[in-house]
């Protein structure tokens, strides 16, 4: 399996306008991603107030237009980051696909170690019916995070479904009371983990 690579550290904020037209551009009327989240209109927005900032801090470098600049620069990369997880689902893992997107993949095999599987994944305490709330300690150089579920241990028929920046994820729509089985792996420029250890959890009724 392939996996999208963020490539946004680094960047000056030229550098970031340009990566997020160029996804954005590669992303519009592709047939792979119909349903993109955020939505295109919303990412060009964010793109063009960046430009916007970048222009006014080479205009007039004054604190506020940095502060503007800064603010901008967030915006977009939450976006490319909620884009990257829509892509890597999306695509179901196929290489091709993602680079369809605009872009890149993770080179496995390089001077960083694969990170180790995250640990403590347990569910947390939620009200909304139908949900497992997952979370569990966030690894150090950890990009994404890929999150499994199985709907029985005998053995495990593990199922991809979902991907997240975030050290926590919420699984909606399963049946109320029900026992699912959730586990997670780390994802950074070296690879992937292994599995963590599955956490049983009872959807909220």
């Amino acid at each position: 399996m392939s996996t999208v690579k963020l490539g946004l550290k680094g960047l000056p904020a030229t550098g970031t306008v340009a990566k997020a037209q160029g996804i954005h551009d590669a992303m519009v009327g592709n047939a792979s991603y119909p349903t993109p989240t955020p939505t295109m209109p919303v990412l060009q927005t964010a793109i063009a107030t960046l430009a916007a900032a970048d222009a006014a801090v080479d205009n007039n470098a004054g604190r506020a237009e940095h502060q503007a600049r800064g603010v901008a620069e967030k915006a977009v990369h939450a976006l490319l980051k909620q884009l990257a997880g829509y892509v890597q689902m999306a695509s179901g893992g196929d290489g091709n696909t993602i680079l369809s997107s605009g872009f890149t993949l993770v080179v496995r095999g390089s001077q960083h170690a694969e990170p180790n599987p995250p640990v403590n994944v347990n569910s947390r305490f939620t009200q909304h019916s139908g949900r497992v709330a997952l979370k569990w300690t966030p690894e150090a150089g950890v990009d994404m995070y890929h999150v499994f579920m199985s709907t029985k241990d005998a053995p495990f028929e593990w199922k991809l479904v979902g991907t997240t920046t975030k050290s926590r994820f919420d699984r909606d729509g399963l049946t109320p009371r029900y026992l699912y089985w959730l586990a997670v792996s780390g994802i950074n420029a070296a690879g992937e983990s292994s599995l963590s250890e599955p956490a049983r959890c009872m959807a909220a009724a």
